[in-house]
């Protein structure tokens, strides 16, 4: 029965324990790292992190073992276990530290090799050492070694084998110190040919991941400073392309980077249908500085017999940036459609058709009484600048957007011609003339509701101004009367103090001539009582006559005694 994945790890945590307990810590640590790995796959890395520590810590006292007994090389490659360790926790700076440690104890084995005099073992862990420093990006320790021990071997003809190891360490300094491109290509290659095949004569197998990664890390950070070209390429043809009519191609090319472009290349894959009158399909140019640009024209002409057709064109381009990396790139495919006539021609006179139309139109629309001028002028002006901006527009050859504003003015005039017919506007003027008359029918009936109102407040009105003017007349009548009264009573007063005084001298005459007087007196009085108040008038001569009788008996009785 297979056992669980917990046995097996359980197995090797114990195994580790024993192999610590004998002072097997080299050992003790691999057993750790191999639990650490399974558990990580099992649960994550945080679960696994304690166990990876303590293939640290094992490691690390293996490594201590190692310098005890002078063997650095041992002890190196312990350290680069926790090299990779650290850095697949994450922990960069415990990283960088543990990676200056696996320097310290090549270049103290490298020492000991020389001290012996086996130089090329020596300079392959020198060299590796450099490396190891390029991974951590310590370029200025790196070149202090290499100067240090380039300058032991430079003038020894036996160490050429050493000194194209210790190069490949040089070139690669070079290369990120001088942004050097042969520089860098002769690193990699001598990393090939030199340092891992004398890594390996030394078993230093282990080591090759370092390498490599020490190699990925210069070409990142010499990439990073190096100054690449950016071809940008813009391809130029008329849209209005006519069948058996030549036209002209351009490609401008300009090189928008920072670097040179090297050999470019262009290929225009144009279709047998289209004959090339003047220019050649391929071209190069040597070099392409930056903000450099270059053109290549070409005259072409499509001899297909009639109809519309379309033909795809594409350029392939290609260039070699600094670094000597062949780039390659692909403009298009481009749709070139060839017609039997000029497009450019055909929306011209159309336009001009319909600014000759625009002219009638606003005159239609002017003689038709229910659109106010006002609205054909701003219609027949909205037209006029869709034209003009057209006719702009078919200048650079926005076809698409004339033909969108020749469809709307055409629309527009559609609409123009529906709406000054008659059958149109007959039933808007019916409609109209319902309306007004409804207007007019429902005005009267408002205005008769109006007058009633104001013929019934003019009656109350009237009535109240009448009833107050009669009792004004009748209150005025009433003070009249009264002072008519004492006016009279007065006057009949004054009369009789002088029929008193004198009826003692020539009665009769006087008695007549008062009666004549007073008959006289009367007849005036009464045709001013019977001009202001007839009625009241003869009711107060009847009161009079009266008197005067009773007063003329009275007297003629007093005469007689």
């Amino acid at each position: 029965m297979k056992k669980s994945y917990d046995e097996n790890l359980a197995k090797l945590m114990s195994e580790a324990r024993d192999l610590f307990k004998s002072s097997n810590f080299a050992d003790s640590a691999r057993k750790y790292w191999e639990a650490a790995k399974k558990l990580e796959s099992a649960r994550g890395l945080a679960q696994a992190e304690d166990l990876y520590h303590e293939a640290i810590k094992n490691f690390i006292r293996a490594s201590e073992d190692n310098k005890e007994k002078k063997q650095y090389r041992l002890s190196a490659q312990n350290l680069y276990h926790v090299v990779m360790i650290f850095k697949r926790l994450g922990s960069i700076d415990d990283w960088k530290a543990a990676t200056m440690a696996v320097v310290d104890d090549l270049v103290n084995a490298a020492q000991e090799y020389l001290l012996w005099n086996e130089y090329d073992k020596g300079i392959i862990l020198v060299s590796t050492a450099c490396f190891f420093l390029f991974s951590i990006e310590e370029f200025q320790t790196a070149e202090k070694y290499y100067n240090q021990y380039i300058e032991q071997i430079k003038d020894d003809p036996g160490f050429t084998r050493a000194q194209q190891i210790l190069y490949a360490a040089g070139h690669a300094i070079q290369s990120v110190k001088n942004l050097d491109t042969n520089s860098l290509l002769n690193a990699q290659q001598l990393v090939g040919s030199h340092l891992k095949p004398g890594l390996s004569q030394i078993t230093g197998d282990l080591f090759f991941p370092a390498i490599d990664d020490a190699v990925d890390t210069v070409v990142k950070i010499f990439r990073s400073k190096i100054k690449l070209p950016k071809i940008v390429p813009e391809f130029k043809i008329s849209r209005d392309l006519v069948l058996g009519e030549p036209t002209d191609l351009s490609v401008f090319i300009e090189n928008e980077g920072e670097g040179d472009a090297n050999n470019l290349h262009f290929s225009f894959n144009i279709p047998e249908d289209i004959e090339v009158i003047d220019g050649n399909k391929e071209f190069s140019v040597e070099k392409l500085l930056p903000k450099q640009k270059t053109e290549h024209k070409l005259i072409i002409r499509c001899m297909h017999s009639s109809g519309d057709i379309t033909h795809e064109l594409s350029i392939s381009i290609t260039f070699y940036d600094q670094l000597q990396t062949k780039q390659a790139m692909m403009m298009g495919p481009y749709d070139l459609i060839f017609r039997e006539k000029s497009l450019s021609k055909e929306h011209k006179d159309n336009l001009d058709e319909l600014t000759e139309r625009n002219e009638a139109n606003y005159t239609k629309m002017c003689e038709t009484e229910y659109i106010p001028k006002e609205a054909c002028d701003v219609i027949s002006e909205l037209i006029s600048s869709i034209i003009k901006e057209s006719k702009e527009k078919l200048a650079t050859e926005e076809f698409e957007t004339v033909l969108a504003n020749i469809q709307n003015i055409n629309k527009i005039y559609e609409t123009i011609d529906k709406i000054t017919t008659n059958e149109f506007l007959t039933p808007i003027r019916e409609a109209q003339d319902k309306e007004i008359a409804e207007k007019i029918e429902s005005a009267i009936e408002l205005k008769k509701e109006e007058w009633n109102i104001e013929l019934e407040a003019i009656k109350t009105q009237l009535s109240e101004d009448h009833l107050k003017e009669k009792e004004e007349l009748n209150q005025s009548f009433e003070e009249e009367k009264v002072e008519l009264e004492k006016q009279k009573e007065e006057e009949w007063k004054e009369l009789m103090e002088k029929l008193v005084l004198k009826h003692t001298d020539d009665m009769k005459e006087f008695e007549t001539e008062l009666i004549e007087q007073k008959e006289q007196e009367m007849e005036e009085l009464n045709k001013k009582l019977v001009h202001e108040n007839k009625k009241a008038l003869e009711d107060q001569e009847a009161v009079l006559r009266d008197e005067f009788q009773q007063l003329l008996s009275e007297s003629q009785g007093k005469k007689r005694r």
